[in-house]
């Protein structure tokens, strides 16, 4: 996700809640029926039901579509709420009718708040909360909004570099050789090493991956399909399960693939 379209997609989400709830409440300026109120005020309440879905939606089907930038999108919306919502307030508060300061100095009043039983009653929240808050808000916005923040936050974990694993060409040369009359270990050298990386790639292996194997040492293909699972999670800095898949799929590679 782009910087500027997260930021946009951070501050728009507080915009459309702020902006419809000033609508609202024009709605019930100079109204002195009890009936058109009630139902001024049951709106009210299902558009605050409405903006907690418009709050989680959106996770909800990256976390469905594309789990991969949902970390990423639930920080914009974090800092996007705590920065913008103190200027979304400011304005919706001057739309409704009334200055956004003497709000802010009184405190805000006809909020829905769960009541005795379960219903839902009107309340308020007094200065003394609303002013702190209003102050850390923009502050947090800041500190997680920031681009090393987020990149920090969301980026791959590298996998750990593994020391290189010792091996013993003179001994497995020879035993081979015992065993099998003039066939030789396979020998590390730069076409081995180009088929390696193809296989790798061609199964899907990240440039971390390629890179981690590289560097221990094994430079064959040879090398890597005769690495054991428990051996292979070591190198990568992976748990078991990743290494055997990866290791599954390059031997069904090399065995059905025409290597």
């Amino acid at each position: 996700m782009r910087y500027a379209l997260g930021i946009l997609y951070g501050a728009l989400l507080p915009g459309i809640i702020f902006m419809v709830s000033a609508f609202i409440k024009l709605m019930g300026v100079g109204e002195t029926d009890p009936a058109a109120l009630a139902a001024i005020w049951d709106i009210f309440i299902i558009w605050v039901l409405v903006s907690v879905i418009i709050l989680i939606a959106p996770l909800l089907v990256l976390y469905i579509a594309r789990r991969s930038i949902l970390k990423e999108a639930a920080f914009f919306e974090i800092g996007g709420l705590a920065l913008f919502t103190p200027f979304w307030f400011a304005l919706a508060t001057e739309l409704s009718g009334e200055p956004w300061l003497q709000v802010l100095l009184s405190g805000v009043e006809g909020l829905p708040f769960f009541g005795p039983g379960g219903t839902i009653i009107s309340g308020r929240i007094d200065s003394m909360l609303l002013i702190p808050t209003f102050i850390v808000l923009p502050l947090l916005g800041v500190f997680v909004l920031r681009p090393s923040f987020i990149r920090r936050k969301t980026s791959a974990v590298e996998p750990a570099k593994p020391a290189p694993i010792e091996r013993k060409a003179d001994t497995e040369g020879e035993s081979i050789e015992a065993e099998m009359p003039g066939v030789t270990a396979p020998v590390a050298d730069e076409k081995s090493v180009t088929k390696l990386r193809n296989l790798l790639t061609e199964i899907g292996a990240p440039d971390t991956i390629i890179k981690a194997i590289m560097d221990a040492g094994i430079a064959t293909v040879e090398d890597l399909v005769g690495t054991g699972p428990d051996q292979l999670s070591t190198i990568l800095g992976v748990d078991k399960k990743t290494a055997d898949a990866l290791l599954m799929a390059a031997q069904k590679r090399v065995w059905f693939g025409g290597i």
